[in-house]
């Protein structure tokens, strides 16, 4: 039999009377190029050079959004020009009374610059120099008064690919993806704004040569199976890690802080932790946090180290427990602040292994770290450049092999 090749349909937005460099809106254009598009089955949108104005766009299967080299996509500055396509999320907690109260979640709170719905194989490829800017949209009735559209949003999508471009200033999540299976994200940098990838109930996830400098947590989602992060750089103005889920590897990463850019809703620059546990209580989460590992990684000018305690709702630790953290070949450097790590009765074993840590807190006498007896701690050649002290219960257990400058305090 001979082999049959589809060739890919390639089309030119500016064919459809999309306008570079105008401060018209050029949304209607756009999507009219995406229509006829998937019209014919899928293929590739190309963008050439210039800056667009938009507001909501919607990809469908088969289908790559491809940015040129130059091509920027700016939101426009009027949330009402935005739309959630009446698509319901998968995340549950936008329909609990608690949280819409808590947030300000409006009824439209998952809305955003580009789109897709459940769809299979969607692309988003960015030239050098290609932006999606959000320019930091203003919802006087979005969530916390202020917070607009997402950057991107993929719900029930499979096979999604996002590669080189810049998202800047998004005015909430610079990407929010939900219940998504078979992500492949690399060389996206992300500037300013708020989240930069949110995985809520995302399974079989990749993460490579990323950049993000974060107004909010660099990486979030609960719910997550199968995540791999390598060659990352972590920047943020909140937590660099606010995750929970299963089988999740970070590998030769950097983390630094303070945060480049502002915390939006404090205006505060330290970076809060390196981790904080994530598993909210209105949704469905399919499994325990286990298989959670950080290695080859290095820490740099972190506030805490970690942020679990669980059963607090308003850490957002209240629905499945964490039941395994291990840091393994990590340079952790110039702490300030004691990490609490707490399993409030659900056991749960923390392990620093091969690990170079140093902490300054403000006395010699202030504890780094401080778990309850739910934890078993196990320590394996982790060297302190000064002494560092941990409380523990006296019942808690503690495996500690080849150590240097650690002193655990019974309490």
């Amino acid at each position: 039999k001979a082999d049959c090749i589809r060739e890919t349909t390639i089309l030119q937005a500016s064919a459809y009377g999309v306008r570079p460099d105008s401060q018209e809106l050029q949304t209607e254009a756009f999507q009219k190029a995406i229509d006829h598009l998937h019209s014919m089955g899928g293929g590739e949108l190309q963008v050439q050079a210039g800056t667009y104005h938009i507001g909501s766009i919607r990809l469908y299967s088969d289908m790559t959004l491809h940015l040129m080299e130059g091509a920027k996509l700016y939101g426009s500055r009027d949330f009402r020009d935005y739309t959630d396509f009446k698509v319901p999320t998968t995340l549950r907690y936008v329909e609990d009374e608690h949280y819409k109260t808590l947030w300000n979640l409006p009824d439209y709170y998952i809305y955003g610059i580009i789109c897709a719905f459940g769809e299979k194989q969607v692309s988003i490829i960015g030239e050098p120099g290609s932006e999606i800017n959000g320019q930091d949209c203003f919802d006087p009735d979005g969530e916390e008064g202020f917070r607009g559209p997402m950057g991107m949003i993929f719900c029930s999508c499979q096979n999604v690919t996002l590669k080189g471009y810049t998202v800047s200033d998004s005015a909430n999540w610079s990407h929010q993806l939900d219940s998504c299976k078979g992500v492949d994200i690399s060389q996206v940098t992300v500037l300013a704004g708020h989240d930069g990838f949110n995985f809520h109930h995302c399974t079989g996830i990749n993460v490579s040569g990323c950049r993000l400098y974060t107004g909010d947590d660099c990486v979030a989602g609960y719910d997550i199976e199968n995540l791999y992060v390598k060659d990352c750089f972590f920047n943020t103005a909140c937590n660099a890690l606010r995750i929970g889920g299963r089988n999740m590897i970070f590998d030769h990463c950097t983390f630094k802080g303070p945060g480049l850019y502002p915390h939006r809703s404090e205006m505060t620059y330290y970076t809060h932790a390196v981790f904080k546990y994530y598993s909210i209580r209105p949704d469905v989460i399919r499994g325990e946090g286990e298989g959670i590992l950080l290695k080859n990684c290095t820490f740099m000018d972190m506030t805490m180290l970690l942020s679990y305690q669980y059963g607090r709702e308003e850490l957002m630790q209240n629905n499945l427990p964490l039941r395994e953290l291990t840091f393994e070949d990590a340079d952790i450097k110039h702490l300030t602040k004691k990490s609490l790590f707490k399993g409030n009765g659900e056991p749960c074993t923390l392990t620093l292994r091969r690990t170079a840590l140093s902490f300054e807190g403000s006395d010699d006498e202030d504890p780094m770290l401080e778990v309850d007896s739910s934890i078993t701690l196990n320590l394996e050649q982790v060297i302190c450049a000064a002494p560092v002290i941990i409380q523990a219960p006296k019942d808690t257990v503690v495996n500690m092999k080849d150590c240097k400058g650690i002193r655990i305090l019974r309490i």
